[in-house]
């Protein structure tokens, strides 16, 4: 930038030096602004131009230590349900736009971040409320401007410290202190979720993030060569769903159904599709089916597979001292995943067959097991008869994925779009600031639990890819 200024008499002890002018033209006369008409080009961008830029720009505010609202205030949902679905159609309008997708990703964690009380005064219940629902109003008053979207992440950017925790964070040291599973049972009690507190209490911990962890998390996920495509087309057009289908798929969350790095929660949209912005929900309803089905028929751009795909890793400790990769991945791809095992169960159910009983099968873990007790208690008396069982080590992390996306392509062609969306290239795991390639498996059961399978259900990945061994030899396994 170039800048301009008058020059003018000074005044001295001795004499005054009078001002002349030089050139006469009105670049002597400009006093410390730019010079009209002149283009000023910005070294630094907050916002990166192009498709490189959108998706650093997404990485950069998903690395970003936010936390959204469990549950959206009564106050905010219609104004949220009218942002969403403005979000939604834009992306519905342009599928290949790479920007109207990432709006709608960075959408929970612009809008609905959770605010810190800075002051004791704001540390009171009813004054944190308040303050908590007039930030969230003016931050989606804010996005429904033309430039809403920049002004916030401008602003998510600018309230970020030195130390890269948000703004007005202050946290006790008493909290610091605690340990991770008390901090966790009581945020459970605190949101009425007792069951899962029960589970938190009764769990044995997470393991510390060190060297260690890390290192055995590396080795559960390693590195392989991408899986090869099938290469004949699809038997079957690509699945297409309806709002019902949809609408059961969200009210099937659990409570206290976490989040992934987006920030988008289950109960964030139940609120939005029901109570005050009810009366908005038969739109949103039907924008969200509709990008739903943009994500079943493969239309969401490829450079988003990564993000889209990936999860946070939380390393749970084993009772005999091993680690247990857990991964979430986010509300979105577990909704659409929902909604593909509700049209392809009963389809799978039937292909499996006999040689597994925990897919579509309600209790069918149990009833094995008991049924093996019962056979043994009743023919092992004289110890002539002895049952084989087999553990899979890191069992999901080493599903091969070229024999899966084949078993998809030949069995579920109607899916085929969405799961080699997720499982075609690379995933990304993050361990506090740490990132892991996932290369095979299926995330360390992220792919069950977006189908809905884990609880009481069982294993689809591994019994899909078993199937073939199963069949070559039944005589033996039956």
């Amino acid at each position: 930038m170039v800048m301009h200024a008058l020059s003018r008499g000074c005044k001295h002890d001795n004499e005054v030096v009078l001002f002349a002018i030089n050139s006469g033209d009105v670049e002597d006369f400009i006093v410390g602004i730019r010079k009209p008409c002149q283009v000023v080009v910005d070294t630094n961008p907050r916002h990166p131009a192009g498709l490189a830029g959108k998706v650093n720009l997404l990485e950069h505010v998903f690395s970003l230590p936010i936390q959204t609202v469990k549950s959206i205030p009564p106050s905010c949902r219609l104004l949220f349900a009218q942002v969403l679905t403005g979000a939604l159609r834009k992306v519905a309008a342009s599928p290949g736009s790479v920007d109207n997708w990432v709006q709608l990703l960075l959408l929970p964690r612009c809008t609905l971040r959770v605010v810190r009380p800075s002051s004791r005064q704001e540390r009171r219940s009813g004054n944190r409320k308040s303050l908590q629902c007039s930030t969230i109003l003016r931050a989606l008053t804010v996005w429904k401007d033309g430039s809403g979207f920049d002004d916030l992440v401008s602003s998510l950017l600018d309230s970020m410290e030195e130390t890269g925790a948000p703004k007005g964070e202050c946290r006790r040291e008493e909290d610091k202190e605690r340990d991770p599973n008390i901090k966790q049972c009581l945020r459970k009690v605190r949101d009425g979720h007792f069951t899962a507190a029960v589970k938190v209490l009764c769990s044995s911990g997470v393991a510390p993030l060190g060297d260690s962890t890390l290192k055995a998390l590396i080795d559960k996920h390693p590195v392989v060569p991408p899986p090869s495509l099938p290469s004949n087309p699809l038997a079957q057009p690509t699945l297409v769903v309806d709002g019902e289908c949809v609408l059961k798929c969200i009210r099937s969350f659990p409570k206290g159904t976490s989040c992934g790095r987006d920030g988008m929660r289950a109960q964030h949209l139940l609120d939005a599709v029901g109570g005050e912005g009810s009366t908005t929900s038969s739109g949103l309803l039907a924008s969200i089916t509709e990008v739903v089905n943009l994500w079943l028929g493969g239309s969401c751009p490829k450079v988003l597979a990564e993000f889209v795909a990936s999860a946070p890793l939380t390393p749970l400790l084993k009772p005999d001292k091993g680690i247990r990769p857990i991964a979430v991945g986010g509300i979105w791809r577990r909704l659409v995943s929902k909604v593909t095992m509700k049209k392809v169960g009963k389809e799978m159910t039937q292909y499996l067959g006999d040689h597994q009983f925990g897919v579509g099968v309600s209790n069918g873990a149990e009833a094995v097991l008991h049924s093996a007790n019962r056979f043994l208690n009743s023919f092992h008396a004289d110890g002539s008869l002895a049952l084989l069982t087999v553990d899979f080590f890191n069992a999901f992390n080493m599903v091969d994925r070229t024999t899966f996306l084949q078993e998809v392509h030949q069995r579920c062609p109607s899916i085929y779009r969405w799961v080699q969306f997720l499982y075609a290239q690379p995933a990304r795991l993050y361990v506090g600031n740490e990132c892991i390639g996932a290369t095979t498996g299926q995330m360390a059961r992220t792919w069950l639990i977006d189908l809905g399978l884990m609880i009481k259900k069982g294993w689809t990945i591994l019994a899909l890819n078993m199937r073939p061994c199963l069949e070559m030899k039944g005589q033996f396994y039956k």
